[in-house]
């Protein structure tokens, strides 16, 4: 391990880090399914046998319930267009905007996903240095030399600082912990890990290295300059701005699947038992000599029990009086984590009222609007540290599909529209309009220009230019 608490190395874990280490551990833990953890979770009984547990282990299922959810948001806030405004190099990378084969849409899908679970992630625009070998613009073109994105995990980000300029934050230093996979030996290889620092300007990459005695020695391997005067590192969250301090929007939903884990594992083991009855004997033991006479019990069609004349044999249950409140729990849970990962929208809860859903789909709604804004916002900043560095004028912007939660219009309602449109009650433009409005037809469908292609402008601007 390497120094978390020396303020003299890269490895130093901020104050900010450490505040926010437990939250940050839960959410990964239950998006990647307890895996490797899950006895932190399950924790041995007092007085439970090595061997009880072990099995208890096995025959419990978690439940996921967290991570379907990130998917299913970061789905809805995948709905975006590019405009027109967005820099030709940025547009001419769009299918590989990361040097990693992800396309624009795929890479902040993804790193939706990971706001989403975390709360926020960085978004680093790295450029490649020029290499001795480029001597003119040719060779530029040649070496097809750009700017790529790269994706950082939250936890990945050690430690930073910065300063004010008016009421705006700007990073005046970060640290970023990078792992490699190099070789080792003829056909191994070994992860090492690595520490960026970034300044405005310039950067330099260390290796910390452990000599026999379990002294840190560290080695800067690499270091250079930039042409920017800015740390291009977007700080990406969709549920807070301000830098570096947003808490994982569904935190809530992560803790309630753990409890929703653990109450299924207590039912689950009640139910065992009672599943499980117990045979009895009484009368056939009256000393304790008796218990070294007494021959085993052999349960089974073929078999039978001699007991004495006044004995009794019987099988003691369990009685289920904790099961009934053990399933109203569950319930509640499985409720409350449907609100919170958005399945009422689908069904999850079949006994809610309307105006329950409606209430719920109207701050849900409100809710992934805002993060559809802070989602334009951060993307245009990427943009914008991508074109400072190509020296184009202007990155760009995107336009985030603001009615996320707003269902494609019905056939019977396409239909109707379509017949307005036919009977001339309505003209093709609105037509068109309302087709994609009500997301039948795609966001980025050019409705001026179909209406050229076709021969059907109708008027000197579409109800698409009346509303801007």
């Amino acid at each position: 391990m390497h120094p978390s608490d020396i303020s003299s190395f890269p490895s130093y874990l901020c104050k900010a880090y450490l505040n926010s280490l437990e939250e940050m551990q839960l959410v990964y833990n239950t998006f990647n399914n307890l895996k490797g953890c899950i006895r932190k979770y399950l924790p041995k009984e007092l007085k439970e046998p090595q061997i009880a547990y072990q099995e208890r282990l096995k025959r419990t299922r978690f439940d996921n319930r967290f991570k379907p959810a990130i998917a299913g948001l970061s789905g809805l806030l995948s709905e975006f267009t590019i405009n027109n405004d967005v820099a030709p190099s940025i547009l001419a990378a769009q299918n590989n905007i990361d040097g990693q084969g992800n396309s624009l849409h795929a890479f902040f899908s993804e790193a939706d996903s990971l706001a989403l679970r975390d709360g926020w992630c960085g978004i680093y625009v790295e450029y490649p240095p020029q290499s001795e070998e480029i001597e003119s613009q040719a060779d530029f073109i040649a070496s097809k030399r750009r700017p790529y994105f790269v994706l950082i995990d939250r936890r990945d980000i050690l430690n930073w600082r910065h300063t004010w300029i008016g009421d705006i934050q700007f990073l005046t230093q970060v640290t970023i912990r990078e792992r490699r996979i190099v070789s080792d030996g003829d056909f191994g290889e070994v992860e090492k890990i690595y520490y960026r620092v970034l300044a405005p300007g310039y950067y330099q990459v260390f290796e910390i290295l452990e000599d026999k005695n379990q002294k840190h020695q560290l080695i800067l391997i690499e270091e250079g300059v930039t042409s920017l005067n800015f740390i291009p590192l977007v700080y990406y969250s969709v549920n807070k701005s301000a830098l570096f301090s947003a808490e994982p929007p569904l935190l809530n939903l992560a803790e309630l699947n753990i409890e929703h884990f653990q109450k299924r594992s207590e039912l689950n083991e009640v139910m065992r038992k009672i599943n499980m009855p117990v045979p009895v004997r009484k009368g056939l033991i009256r000393t304790a000599e008796d218990i070294k006479k007494a021959p085993p019990i052999m349960i089974g069609p073929n078999s039978g029990v001699d007991i004495p004349a006044d004995g009794e044999f019987y099988f003691a249950e369990p009685t289920g009086n904790a099961i009934a409140a053990s399933e109203i729990r569950i319930d509640k849970l499985e409720a409350a984590m449907d609100r919170l990962s958005l399945a009422f929208l689908t069904g999850g809860e079949n006994n809610r009222t309307a105006t329950e859903v409606l209430l719920d789909s109207a701050q849900t709604t409100a809710s992934l609007k805002q993060m559809a804004e802070r989602k334009e916002s951060n993307v245009q900043q990427a943009f914008e540290f991508w074109a400072a560095y190509t020296g184009e004028k202007n990155g760009g912007t995107i336009t985030q599909d603001k009615n996320l939660l707003q269902m494609p219009l019905s056939p019977e309602a396409t239909q109707r529209v379509i017949d307005l449109a036919q009977t001339g009650f309505i003209s093709h433009e609105a037509l068109l309009f309302i087709l994609r409005l009500g997301k039948i037809l795609p966001r980025d469908f050019d409705i001026k220009r179909e209406l050229q292609l076709t021969g059907n402008i109708e008027a000197n601007q579409t109800p698409e230019s009346q509303n801007q």
